[in-house]
């Protein structure tokens, strides 16, 4: 029987590999952990700013069901359940809550003003999510503001280490 001389070296490549060694697991490993600590927090902002557009949706219907209620009433409604998309019942509840889990409530409305604000805490070591839109006659355009950007922002490491 005769051996080649190969068989007998540490280390030697065999002819027909099979497996993986550990240092290729590792940097496998490596690259899908390097990944993931973009993938996963590029994701969660992105389904926040998607659930923040559904605030900002209701603050647009806010804002047209307030024009009409002034038509009719000759002022804005002071409660967020006297608004047609909102119930049309006065007597309800003054705060909404969105698919999303936002609160929308009128925080004040008059002759010529209204101020309009949907809230939401995403995460513990955030400031509260507050989306506000504010009226007046000067500004009937007025679009939504966003008061607290950094609000929806996920951060992997506050998720891992707090």
């Amino acid at each position: 029987m005769k051996r080649s001389a190969s068989s007998f070296r540490c280390g030697a490549l065999r002819e027909d590999p099979t497996g993986f060694t550990l240092v290729e697991l590792m940097v496998t490993v490596a690259i899908l952990a390097i990944l993931g600590s973009v993938a996963i927090p590029a994701y969660v902002n992105y389904v926040n700013r998607a659930r923040q557009s559904e605030a900002i949706l209701a603050l647009m219907n806010v804002k047209m069901d307030q024009e009409m209620f002034w038509d009719e009433n000759n002022r804005y409604a002071g409660t967020i359940s006297c608004l047609a998309s909102f119930g049309s019942s006065c007597s309800a509840s003054t705060v909404r809550t969105t698919a999303s889990g936002y609160q929308v409530k009128v925080d004040s409305a008059g002759a010529v003003t209204f101020r309009v604000r949907a809230s939401k805490k995403l995460y513990d070591y955030a400031a509260t999510d507050i989306i506000e839109l504010y009226v007046t006659a000067n500004t009937p355009d007025a679009t939504p503001q966003v008061l607290h950007p950094d609000a929806t922002a996920f951060s992997v490491f506050k998720w891992i280490f707090e």
